[in-house]
């Protein structure tokens, strides 16, 4: 009896304005105050993300517009002066022979980790990590300090830039929280269609001419290979 006369009181208190009052400002208002804050937080991490994927998306595709040309603006794509990269700089830098005929070499994929430290105007790098380097020079001149890396994978068929960006946390909140950091990747192809024929007729052209010889496709293959070292050589001197 002595239960139910107390759980009376508590429900006659709990309909009166002060006991509604006390039960909001004790459970409901910090509710109300944690959940908003949960949203303030998951807003400005996917906003970052946002930010993280444009910048990555930017990059990669800028990137992979002016890679046949490494003298073009490096956001607007735009050929300022007529200057151009070396007659045989697919065959020798990029290594376009390794991939075609299978020669014995070094054609690791290229890749430039960010954010840059190399000062302006003393770029020595290979090409193709200089041209990696101008597509990623807008956000050190935006003063984006993203980490990560921009890498160039080669392909007898397919060339691919590829950006990967993290945004360290600086709010102390958001690394007491979510214990992560915004990270975002973006890709692009590299399209060269006069190139891609031109490769294509290469390969057709030395393996039909060295298959006639005897030995099969295999042999042919690294005969044309041999026969197309000397321009390699040549390309990588005329670019040092």
């Amino acid at each position: 009896m002595r239960g139910l006369r107390l759980r009376k009181r508590l429900l006659h208190w709990l309909k009166k304005e002060q006991g509604s009052f006390t039960l909001e400002s004790t459970f409901v208002f910090p509710m109300l105050m944690a959940i908003i804050l949960l949203f303030i937080l998951f807003g400005m991490y996917m906003y970052q993300k946002v930010v993280l994927y444009y910048a990555a998306s930017a990059t990669a595709e800028r990137a992979a517009f002016s890679w046949d040309n490494s003298y073009r603006d490096p956001r607007s794509g735009m050929l300022a002066d007529s200057k151009y990269d070396g007659l045989y700089w697919r065959v020798g830098e990029d290594e376009m022979l390794t991939s075609l005929f299978g020669m014995a070499g070094d054609a690791a994929d290229a890749s430039v980790a960010l954010p840059l430290e190399i000062p302006d105007g003393e770029n020595k790098s290979e090409l193709a990590g200089r041209k990696m380097e101008q597509s990623v020079l807008w956000m050190k001149q935006a003063g984006l300090m993203y980490e990560g890396k921009i890498s160039y994978s080669r392909g007898a068929l397919k060339r691919l830039i590829e950006v990967k960006l993290k945004q360290p946390l600086s709010v102390s909140l958001e690394q007491g929280w979510l214990k992560r950091e915004p990270k975002s990747a973006a890709s692009a192809s590299i399209v060269d269609p006069m190139e891609f024929i031109r490769s294509v007729d290469l390969v057709r052209y030395y393996s039909t001419k060295f298959a006639n010889n005897g030995g099969g496709a295999a042999q042919s293959k690294s005969q044309a290979g041999k026969v197309l070292a000397p321009y390699k050589g040549a390309a990588e001197a005329a670019a040092q």
